[in-house]
């Protein structure tokens, strides 16, 4: 079966669409909050974003916060972004491929949320449960590929 004619494909092409666009979101909100609060590290970025050359010492806790968020993006959709067609390919059904895909992008999108407004224990089970989406399918293409 080839990608494209599996059901569940134009599912996985806006989920993995709204996917990347939120970590370019959650990127562009940490150089915002940046440049709003002048916790500028980079000499060149201090001297053309707030005329000074003044740099901050640490980082400011809510650019941090943006980082690990951004971070854990990256931990948790580029794995994605392989798993799900590698779970089409396998022949997925494709009512279990959508709503894991579904489940998947809604949770990690508030993942997002949650992380940056600081909000526990919403954060935690958000990504647990994005966690076992990805870990469900990947338990099904090994056995797959094991039993075929």
């Amino acid at each position: 079966m080839d990608l494209q004619s599996h059901p569940a494909f134009s599912v996985l092409a806006i989920c993995s669409a709204v996917l990347v666009a939120k970590m370019m979101v959650v990127g562009h909100y940490t150089g915002i909050v940046r440049i709003r609060r002048r916790a500028y590290l980079n000499p060149e970025d201090a001297a053309a974003f707030s005329k000074s050359t003044e740099l901050v010492g640490d980082e400011d806790p809510q650019v941090a916060r943006g980082l690990r968020a951004h971070r854990n993006d990256l931990e948790s959709t580029l794995p994605f972004l392989v798993i799900a067609p590698l779970y089409l390919l396998m022949g997925a059904p494709a009512t279990l491929a959508c709503g894991l895909f579904v489940a998947f992008t809604c949770l990690r999108c508030l993942f997002s949320v949650f992380y940056l407004a600081v909000m526990q224990p919403w954060r935690s089970l958000s990504f647990v449960l994005a966690e076992a989406c990805l870990l469900l399918m990947l338990a099904q293409i090994i056995y797959w590929g094991l039993t075929s």
